[in-house]
């Protein structure tokens, strides 16, 4: 495996514990990350950690990758299995999905939903 998938396997694990600072620590200073909870990008680590506190208390999620793919421009896509589940555990979404990765000092710094 090589240095990105091992960085993204353990993002992904870090994300299922619902680890918030694991995850942070993953990240470039200078992250930009789709906003999951309303429109546009989030940058930076502290802007990370908020969407993910609120996002935490509101469902229920595991994303389990299950293929990595080098792009030609050195991204890397992720195949992932996604279940959401509301608080109380009743599923809301399982699906499969895709994350696209780019790297920049050996850290995570942008993510594209498919």
């Amino acid at each position: 495996m090589g240095d990105t998938e091992a960085l993204l396997t353990r993002l992904y694990e870090a994300f299922n514990r619902k680890d918030i600072e694991a995850v942070v620590a993953l990240l470039h200073p200078e992250v930009s990350w789709p906003n999951l909870f309303g429109e546009g990008r989030l940058q930076g680590r502290d802007a990370m950690r908020l969407m993910w506190r609120e996002q935490f208390s509101a469902i229920d999620h595991e994303a389990t990758p299950l293929a990595f793919a080098t792009l030609p421009d050195g991204r890397v896509k992720v195949d992932i299995a996604y279940v959401v589940r509301t608080m109380d555990g009743k599923l809301f979404t399982e699906e499969m999905a895709a994350n696209t990765y780019r790297f920049e000092d050996g850290l995570i710094i942008g993510m594209e939903w498919g």
